[in-house]
């Protein structure tokens, strides 16, 4: 029988890495969209337009800081590369400090999972409205966001940087930083 070959842990926390990046990047989005800058220059339609956007980017958002959290064999994700880090190696006193911030991170999101995401999203109801909520019942996410920010960087063992260049001509945008102003 041959042996069942596992993604080595460094590989999924880069990864993960990369999945933050655009988590955040996209969370910068929504919050610069989301104030709508140019609503004195729309026009109704073009207000539905950008509205059905935000709640485009809002379902993006649950779906990555949820998918974070998936325990499914090859997932990239906080408990799977735990889990490569358990196997690894990883010393016992500091695989417990980081099931306790794994099993934190899942509680926090657990509300965006069951309903958000298992109601709108994932598996929507036979009888459910399909109009965007972005007005009406904004998704709080920053805190999950926020959180996945910390949970990665315990994984890692030091504070990850989040630097994105829209081009070359432009200066880099530290998400980071830029978040958490």
């Amino acid at each position: 029988m041959a042996k069942k070959s596992f993604t080595s842990a460094q590989d999924l926390l880069e990864g993960l890495k990369d999945d933050i990046l655009y988590l955040l990047l996209t969370v910068l989005a929504h919050r610069e969209k989301q104030r709508l800058p140019n609503i004195a220059k729309m026009s109704r339609e073009d207000l539905v337009l950008e509205l059905a956007l935000l709640e485009s980017g809002t379902r993006d958002i649950v779906a990555r800081l949820t998918a974070l959290d998936d325990d499914g064999s090859g997932s990239r994700s906080f408990p799977n590369a735990l889990a490569a880090m358990n196997r690894e190696g990883l010393e016992a006193k500091k695989a417990d400090e980081l099931k306790t911030q794994v099993k934190a991170y899942r509680g926090a999101i657990n509300d965006l999972k069951v309903n958000h995401r298992n109601s709108y999203i994932s598996h929507v109801r036979e009888f459910a409205e399909a109009v965007p909520r972005i007005v009406d019942k904004p998704v709080r996410f920053e805190a999950s966001a926020g959180l996945a920010v910390n949970v990665l960087d315990a994984l890692m063992g030091r504070q990850v940087g989040y630097r994105f260049r829209v081009g070359s001509q432009e200066p880099e945008i530290d998400l980071r930083a830029r978040l958490s102003a």
